[in-house]
């Protein structure tokens, strides 16, 4: 069984000052991460797409009735 989840720390002093000082760090990715990750979200994008265009074929096709994702 799992335990419960305990309460976030409240912190104080120094350790508040790291942690706001850490938080107001930038750190910028470069151009070359940046166009991988655009990259993979216009395909995961298309993939959707596609996959959504299927349904509505399919929910055509059965009167408005997709058999795949028949709910339960």
């Amino acid at each position: 069984m799992a335990r419960d989840i305990r309460e976030t720390p409240i912190l104080f002093g120094e350790d508040a000052r790291r942690f706001l000082a850490r938080m107001e760090e930038r750190h910028p990715e470069p151009p070359e991460v940046r166009a991988r990750i655009q990259r993979n979200y216009e395909i995961f994008k298309k993939a959707y797409e596609r996959g959504m265009a299927r349904m509505r074929a399919r929910e055509a096709a059965n009167g408005g009735i997709d058999p795949w994702f028949r709910q339960v």
